[in-house]
């Protein structure tokens, strides 16, 4: 066959493929020299911007004394605020002689004495108190021993005895926390001396304190005292 009327030689595909690997290695180095030259030129850009970045975070910014802070409590006087106090020229000491701290001015005062008042104390007020006596608790007051006991100390008064007086006196006692009777009234009495032999009984018995919630109260109670005689 004559190589002429060979359709590939027609259309230039023997050329084609004697050139493509010519071509396409000349492809290859060109895109790895602009790979290179944009590599380069990167690490070259870089490091100029990054310097940059770093003087303007790292740029010092200096300021004037701008005396005290702005006061947050409105309308308060600001203080002015004034240079380091001087207390006369300092004087240099000569041998044996006797010195001060600083050499007073000509032309100043004598301060002279000054008095120091002492603070005034400041006085405590005294905690309210709970004057209240209750009529109810939990659990009232009782004499140690019982009223039993209570009622071995009544003497009998001797005009009551002569005049056959018998009957129960009536005593309101005030006991406070403690179970000590703080005051005490006649309530119903019998006279003849027995009033009085009441009270005093009744004063003189210690008891066990009223009780409401657990918690010790004031408490007024109304105690019967006997009188009969023996």
């Amino acid at each position: 066959m004559n190589q002429n009327k060979n359709p590939n030689n027609i259309y230039g595909a023997f050329e084609l493929k004697r050139i493509y690997s010519k071509n396409y290695l000349i492809g290859i180095i060109a895109a790895i020299l602009l790979h290179l030259f944009l590599i380069i030129t990167y690490i070259i850009v870089s490091p100029n911007e990054e310097k940059s970045k770093l003087t303007e975070k790292l740029q010092i910014i200096t300021y004037v004394d701008l005396g005290p802070p702005p006061s947050i409590i409105p309308n308060e006087p600001q203080i002015a605020v004034s240079a380091k106090p001087t207390f006369g020229n300092l004087k240099a000491a000569k041998k044996g002689e006797e010195t001060t701290e600083f050499e007073v001015p000509k032309g100043s005062s004598e301060v002279g004495n000054v008095k120091v008042e002492a603070p005034k104390p400041v006085e405590k007020k005294p905690e309210p108190v709970d004057e209240t006596y209750y009529v109810a608790v939990d659990m009232m007051p009782e004499p140690f021993g019982g009223i039993e006991k209570m009622q071995q100390n009544v003497n009998y008064p001797e005009q009551a005895r002569r005049e056959g007086i018998v009957g129960k006196v009536l005593v309101k006692a005030f006991i406070n926390e403690n179970g000590e009777v703080t005051r005490a009234e006649i309530v119903k009495g019998l006279g003849y001396g027995c009033d009085e032999e009441a009270l005093w009984v009744v004063k003189s018995t210690r008891f066990r304190p009223g009780k409401k919630n657990g918690k010790t109260l004031k408490v007024q109670l109304t105690i019967p005292v006997s009188f009969r005689p023996n």
